[in-house]
């Protein structure tokens, strides 16, 4: 076959030039680099278009585990009370009461079931 002088003509009459390639078909060093470093710049922005995914993702997962967060109606803590009889008195009987007990626990940040008469609490609303 021919070789077609540069530019080389395509099929439907318009000219395209060859600057890609050498006069010998091969790809130049100087657009081999350039190709290089267009594909190294495309990894680098999907690189970081899945970091800003990820931070979002994160950001979106925790931002409900602020117990300041949580709605529910407030309690004040009289003498006599405990975590089961707050959680019975105002979840009922037919709701699970380790479930209730374990949720404001959450939601007040309690490190025990011990209570002082007049602590306020967040009991927060819960399904049945």
């Amino acid at each position: 076959m021919a070789r077609r002088p540069y530019p080389q003509a395509v099929a439907d009459g318009r000219v395209r030039p060859v600057a890609s390639r050498s006069r010998s078909g091969r790809v130049t060093p100087s657009r081999r680099r350039r190709r290089r470093l267009a594909g190294l710049t495309r990894f680098a922005v999907f690189l970081l278009l899945i970091f800003i995914a990820v931070w979002a993702g994160v950001r979106v997962a925790h931002a409900g585990d602020d117990p300041a967060v949580y709605s529910g109606t407030a309690y004040t803590v009289r003498a006599g009370d405990d975590l089961w009889t707050i959680a019975e008195s105002q979840y009922g009987a037919e709701m699970d009461l380790r479930a209730a007990v374990y949720a404001i626990r959450e939601a007040n940040g309690l490190e025990s079931a011990g209570l002082m008469p007049g602590q306020a609490l967040t009991l927060p609303y819960l399904e049945e």
